[in-house]
């Protein structure tokens, strides 16, 4: 193989590495960028929703950033209005958080749901640990204002789609930079 089709050959390695870096990133984006379908205040403790295609959906908490939270004294319920059962949730599992420097968001369970009509309701208990309960009550944080506070439902994908954004995305890169730096040496490595 001649020089020349060598460093051909390294050069296609940067479309195709911009490609996998941007089906990458577009994989991390969704995670934080599903449709709201519910945007609950804590003190409304009820809200309905309708979903209209069966997937993964996810529960988020948004607020304030620096400041106890409510998380510790309340837990969402689904149930489906229409078949009375109540939906099982799942934690997540990498919790992912966004925030603009005065308030945030924090991804607290996932669950799976066909289509139809849908009921969150706050109940008593804890969304988080024991041992999460404890360092929130050692914190020296201000106190919460429960009016500065809200629950979403979002569109949601897979937690392990999510993870499998970042390999990806270093994935991309690798042969993004590899086939331009090899490229310009080929001649140089490969004589």
């Amino acid at each position: 193989m001649s020089i020349l089709t060598l460093k051909i050959l390294l050069f296609c390695l940067v479309p195709v590495g911009l490609f996998i870096l941007f089906k990458g990133i577009m994989l991390l984006r969704n995670t934080f960028t599903g449709k709201v379908l519910l945007d609950l205040p804590y003190l409304d403790r009820v809200g309905c929703f309708t979903i209209s295609k069966s997937g993964i959906y996810s529960i988020w908490q948004k607020g304030p950033l620096f400041k106890k939270t409510p998380i510790a004294k309340f837990r969402p319920q689904i149930r489906n209005t229409s078949t009375d059962q109540v939906i099982n949730l799942s934690d997540s599992l990498m919790s992912p958080r966004s925030n603009n420097f005065s308030s945030g968001s924090i991804e607290m369970f996932t669950f799976n749901a066909d289509a139809g009509d849908y009921e969150l309701k706050l109940v008593a208990g804890s969304s988080v640990s024991s041992f999460q309960k404890i360092i929130g009550d050692v914190l020296p944080l201000a106190d919460m204002d429960l009016k500065k506070y809200a629950i979403e439902v979002r569109k949601s994908q897979s937690q392990w789609l999510t993870m499998l954004s970042i390999p990806i995305m270093l994935l991309g890169f690798t042969c993004t930079l590899g086939g331009f730096v090899l490229g310009l040496l080929a001649d140089q490595i490969f004589i």
